[in-house]
């Protein structure tokens, strides 16, 4: 871990709070994504799309999915991450959980269908988002880079930490789209309830995974020499808990959020039944006066 510190320009002897990591592959990464997206709202738009909405809300997720993005992977959060499990467990979250659904929400309709052009590019996300294929691949791909060995490998290489970054942020992309996602070609559509059961189930691999390392002994050699004054055990121990708690009150409040969505939706068509039987009746009476 201290050769990747090295390799990044940051001295392992200073407080972390003041050391940003100006990884030229992320800034390029990032300002790419910035760039790509201004076109699309802008000159792409009005070209191809000029009768296409575009709403303020959408542009704002994105941009501050964009900048919490920034934030993990730049500030000196990253830097934490490299000297304590505790920070690696909070950027991770950030990208997964925060970052994927900003940049989700962020995407209209339209760019989907012109990102998603062509029949390889539609079929291959369809079956990518399926209900039944996206939480596993999301939740795999959390236990994988949490392996001992491949963690140990992945905070020793650049590289590999790089890789790993964007799996987490393409795994919680297509994670989250058959949630909040544009309206493309789909293999299942899921309405508000499905929504609900989808969160809370899919979570489950997530908080058995933050328990674990929560109640386990010290698991990864490369946080066994911390940097910042805690115990291995319990700087574990506090990545398992981000993990564990805040992950699952997350995931907890936003199916609650479906959940009361499901339940106007359910009174709205109650009140229309209602309304429409109360007409028929009154249609009916005024029949047999007649």
């Amino acid at each position: 871990m201290l050769e990747h510190m090295r390799e990044m320009g940051l001295d392992f002897s200073k407080p972390w709070y003041i050391q940003w990591t100006w990884d030229p592959i992320f800034l390029v990464f990032l300002l790419v994504i910035i760039g790509l997206y201004l076109y699309a709202i802008g000159p792409y738009r009005t070209m191809v799309h000029p009768q296409a909405q575009l709403k303020r809300g959408q542009t704002i997720a994105f941009l501050l999915g964009v900048f919490v993005l920034f934030v993990a992977l730049i500030s000196p959060l990253d830097t934490f991450a490299m000297v304590s499990f505790t920070g690696h467990m909070t950027q991770h979250l950030l990208v997964s959980l925060i970052v994927s659904p900003l940049l989700v929400v962020g995407i209209p309709e339209w760019l989907a269908q012109a990102i998603l052009k062509g029949k390889f590019a539609q079929t291959t996300w369809k079956w990518l988002t399926f209900p039944f294929i996206a939480p596993v691949l999301f939740n795999a791909n959390i236990w994988l880079w949490h392996a001992p060995p491949i963690l140990n490998a992945m905070m020793s290489n650049h590289n590999l930490h790089a890789l790993a970054q964007v799996c987490y942020l393409v795994t919680g992309i297509i994670f989250w789209w058959p949630l909040f996602g544009a309206r493309v070609e789909r293999a299942y559509e899921l309405n508000l309830l499905e929504k609900m059961l989808y969160i809370l189930l899919s979570d489950m691999p997530m908080v058995v995974i933050g328990a674990g390392l929560t109640f386990m002994q010290p698991l990864y050699d490369v946080y066994k020499r911390n940097l910042i004054g805690l115990s291995p055990v319990t700087d574990q121990q506090l990545g398992g808990s981000i993990m564990w708690i805040p992950g699952a009150i997350f995931m907890i409040v936003m199916a609650s959020i479906l959940f009361l969505r499901w339940m106007l939706q359910l009174e709205a068509r109650q009140k229309e039944t209602d309304a429409a039987l109360a007409l028929a009746l009154e249609q009916g009476m005024e029949d047999e006066e007649e």
